[in-house]
Order: structure tokens, then sequence, then C-alpha cells
């Protein structure tokens, strides 16, 4: 039977069937991602979050058309630009979080959130400190221009078990156009460079995913991008814009979604850890807006069971997120959202 990857917000998987066959050989792996399409189906509420994804620096060396690194600060959304003081992890506090997720079943962590890991001077003790104290799936999400081969090497010895890498185009006039780099040529053969390195050693992990957000400016390669990857990595992503109050015009496709549903899967999957320590209850940027608690102060656990996380869940679930102004202003920022 196809395993179809379940997304309520706006990523659709082409090849999921592809990447669960893979990584059902390990029975940790394959409990796990049941787990995850409960949860995102609203099927199972768990008592600990799945996945627990780290902003280890807010910071990026790339200005993606789309995305607000490149916005002017005070037109940048809000809690997106933190003081300077707050913007790398404390590896205290990561290792804490970790340690608490070990003894409530976190399953995966992701490295990343919006900013570019490879920039963290501690990214290979995070990932080995994680792998050692169990952690399943250990995610990262990079633009992968530091992504040399000797770096590729250290990643996937550390225990690195997954790595996406933000691509957008299939040219690089286009991928200079999305990405405001250069660098289109590069990135492209150090992803083949990985694929490579990690075939050699006959490997299953870590497994390999690109994406590409669509919008008007790319949306004339998409074919050819799915053509050239599909069967070269283990995931192909196909993203929706988010819109924020600064996205140039060119990207958008002004077509407003007439049938939303406002429901999430995200709450019931995961939070996010930002470098100052506050806890967000989603992955996305418009979710930053939240003021909730802070993991210095507050276990992990205690937040997610708190009333406030418990109450987002149900509404989600059953299409009422409209009653919260964030959820609203993000679902209706999805071009096409997922229902």
């Amino acid at each position: 039977m196809e395993k179809k990857h379940i997304d309520k917000l706006n990523s659709n998987i082409l090849n999921y069937d592809k990447y669960y066959n893979k990584v059902s050989f390990n029975q940790k792996f394959k409990n796990y991602r049941e787990l995850w399409d409960k949860a995102s189906d609203f099927k199972l509420e768990t008592k600990f979050p799945l996945q627990i994804e780290f902003e280890l620096h807010n910071a990026c060396n790339y200005r993606c058309s789309f995305c607000p690194y490149s916005f002017e600060k005070e037109k940048m959304p809000i809690n997106f630009d933190l003081p300077v003081k707050e913007k790398i992890l404390n590896f205290d506090l990561y290792k804490k979080i970790i340690l608490e997720g070990s003894k409530n079943d976190l399953q995966a962590i992701e490295l990343g959130y919006n900013t570019e890991p490879l920039l963290y001077k501690k990214l290979i003790p995070a990932i080995e400190y994680a792998r050692n104290m169990g952690v399943v799936d250990i995610r990262m999400t990079t633009n992968g221009s530091k992504l040399s081969k000797d770096l590729s090497k250290e990643l996937i010895e550390a225990g690195l078990t997954h790595i996406s890498v933000s691509l957008d185009a299939f040219s690089k006039e286009t991928y200079l156009e999305m990405r405001s780099s250069k660098l289109y040529e590069e990135v492209k053969q150090n992803l083949l460079d990985f694929i490579k390195i990690r075939n050699s050693k006959k490997l299953k992990f870590p497994t390999i995913r690109v994406s590409f957000v669509e919008t008007e400016v790319n949306k004339h390669e998409k074919d050819d991008f799915i053509k050239f990857w599909e069967n070269k990595v283990d995931l192909l992503s196909i993203q929706s814009l988010i819109q924020y109050n600064s996205t140039p015009e060119k990207l958008k496709n002004n077509k407003k979604n007439k049938e939303i549903e406002y429901n999430c899967h995200q709450p019931w999957t995961r939070v996010v850890i930002r470098s100052n320590g506050d806890i967000k209850p989603c992955c996305t940027i418009p979710g930053m807006e939240f003021n909730l608690k802070n993991s210095k102060t507050v276990g992990i656990k205690e937040f997610w069971q708190s009333s406030f996380m418990k109450g987002l869940r149900k509404d989600l679930s059953i299409g009422k997120g409209d009653k919260y102004k964030i959820c609203k202003n993000c679902i209706e920022s999805v071009e096409n959202k997922n229902n």
C-alpha cells in the first residue's frame, strides 16, 4: 500500500512512499514515522513533542527574496530578528533540553529553523550529543553553500540522519533571483557530492531531501527540477509560498484560496526553541509572534502539556485555528494551503 505524506500547511512530498520504505528496515525509525503520521493526522496526542526544532543561531548567510532575512529590519515579521546577545543558542541549554527529551521519548530534532545551521560552531558536537542520547532522527536543513566534502563526511560520521537542501531553482539565473546568490552550480555540486559520499559508504542514512518553494518566478522550472532530482534523492518537497507584508509582488500568484480549512498539524508534532530559549508552538515564521514560555525556566514537557497547547491542538484539529489571530494570519498567508 502506498504511504502518503500528511501535511496540513504548505509542504507536498512527492515521493514519501520511497522514503518510508527505505527507512522501515530500522524498527525504531519505522515506529517513529508511524507516530508522526498519526499525530499529523490528529489521531494521536503524545505526552511529549515528537520533534524539537532548534534555532542554533538567529542568522543566515543568504538573503533569499522570499525570506524575511532579505527585508529591512523594521519590515521583518514580529520577533524575527533577535538582539545580538540572544542570537546564539547556549549549548548547555541545548543539552538540558535533549536530556529531558531522552527521558520522554523524544524522537527527532531539527537543527536550523529558518537559519543556516552550518554557521553554528558546535554543530558537530550537537549532532553527536543527540545521537548519544538516543534521538532517532537528527535532521538539518541548509542552503548547502558551505557543504564541503570534508564537512559532509563529518556530518555523516557524527550521526546526522537527514539533510534537506533548499534549492528553489533549476538554473543559475532563477537561483540568483530566488536566493540572491551566484552559487547555484556550487550548491548543486555540493549536494551531488554528499549523495556520492553517503552512497560510497553503502549507508541508508542520512536520507536526503531537496526542496522547491514554488513562486511566480520559478514555477516554469518545477518540472525540470523534479525530473532531475527525483531519482537522486530520497525526498522531494514542493512548498507553497508563505507571504509576508514585505514579500516581493513578483513572487506572488495573487490567487485567493477560497476553501481554507483552519487546521494545522504542527503543534501536534513539534515545538521550536529559539536561540534565546523562547518556546514556539510551530516552525513557521508567523508563529514567532507567539510570546509564551522560555525553556530556561520551563520544561518542555510542562509546556507541551499546558492548557494552552492542549487547547491549541484541539482547535487546530477541528478547523477552528482562526480563533487565534496568529494562526489565522499564518494559514491565510499560505498561497495553496493543504487541507
